[in-house]
């Protein structure tokens, strides 16, 4: 995809940047900035514009480079999308349309994996696959049972259905440990955490991305 393309498809809701989503690369501190510097570039035959603005964080005074782009009024329906540099080391936001309860167990097994606490992050990633199930209506008596019930009602294709009963017995030594017993292997706590993207993606983003192509294409 060319840049030229940015923020038509995909991104925020509105056509202006929204500076309290952003995170200062330096301190973490979100949202306080000040735009000290502006450029664009303007695309002769389509009209896109694209923007570069310089900001400077209200926290420890360190400045961001940011390139974003509004979509065009005719095909994006007011969204826009942006980068910056430098960004964030540490993951610090979930996307809005998910559950935060999920989210922020998604942060937690993100941030455990950081850290290389193999445990917690096989525990914080089980506890967000719960989440999920659950808040999808799932029946069950445990975890298996609901995962089972998904399949069934077809939000899950079943290839993810074999892979959930294996990452799930990964988790479940996290979460219900015996004495003496080994902490996970890295590539097995990567891998629930993993499966937990794959997990929301299919159940919140598609969705959510099927929904806004939806409303771009309304008269």
């Amino acid at each position: 995809m060319y840049w030229w393309e940015f923020g038509e498809h995909s991104g925020y809701h509105g056509d202006k940047l929204t500076l309290h989503r952003i995170t200062c690369g330096f301190c973490g501190e979100s949202g306080n900035f000040e735009t000290v510097g502006h450029l664009d570039k303007k695309n002769a035959s389509t009209g896109k514009v694209l923007n570069y603005d310089t900001i400077k964080c209200g926290g420890c005074g360190n400045y961001t480079m940011v390139f974003w782009s509004a979509a065009r009024s005719a095909s994006g329906g007011g969204n826009h999308d942006f980068k910056t540099v430098p960004w964030p080391r540490e993951i610090t936001r979930y996307p809005d349309h998910w559950p935060p309860d999920i989210g922020r167990y998604w942060l937690q097994a993100q941030r455990s994996l950081d850290g290389k606490n193999w445990d917690a992050a096989s525990l914080m990633a089980r506890s967000a696959i719960q989440l999920v199930v659950r808040n999808q209506n799932a029946t069950g008596r445990n975890l298996k049972e609901e995962i089972d019930d998904l399949s069934k009602r077809g939000l899950l294709p079943p290839i993810m259905r074999e892979w959930s009963h294996e990452v799930r017995e990964l988790g479940n030594d996290s979460a219900h440990p015996s004495p003496g017993e080994a902490g996970p292997e890295p590539k097995d706590a990567k891998a629930v955490v993993d499966f937990l993207g794959v997990l929301l993606n299919m159940v919140y983003d598609l969705p959510h991305q099927i929904s806004d192509y939806r409303a771009r294409k309304k008269p």
